[in-house]
């Protein structure tokens, strides 16, 4: 794990990527915001082979993570669910923690965006949440 990624962990931002090893883009957003930010003003394929840290990653961040066609993914907190999605992207990926599944803000049920992004591609997700964000 790279001391960056721990650096990350005890920081306050909720999502950092890299390229090269250069921090390109980072966000105090919760949720899956910062990493739409990202993909609206830098597009899918313009950067390559990147490394993201996030604070908690569920399947929703795991599919936009595959949407970018990142590299390697690390977590403070994952779900199970964001696990399956990485591995079947050939992500590689780190969690601090993994978690049966990510809850909402007042952590009464599951994520909306868990749930939203159960039976979604990368690219429809992405569609949608563009839709939505509009």
């Amino acid at each position: 794990m790279p001391k960056e990624f721990e650096s990350f962990a005890q920081g306050r931002f909720a999502l950092e990527i890299r390229q090269k090893g250069k921090i390109i883009f980072r966000s105090k957003e919760e949720g899956v915001g910062g990493l739409l930010t990202f993909i609206q003003k830098h597009g899918q394929s313009r950067y390559r082979d990147l490394i993201i840290f996030d604070r908690i990653i569920g399947r929703a961040a795991a599919l936009l993570f595959a949407y970018l066609k990142a590299k390697e993914v690390y977590g403070v907190i994952g779900s199970k669910a964001a696990a399956r999605a990485l591995k079947k992207f050939k992500i590689k990926f780190y969690f601090k923690k993994t978690v049966i599944g990510i809850l909402n803000k007042r952590k009464t049920g599951p994520c909306p965006m868990e749930k939203l992004s159960r039976v979604k591609t990368p690219k429809e997700l992405y569609n949608l949440l563009m839709q939505r964000r509009q």
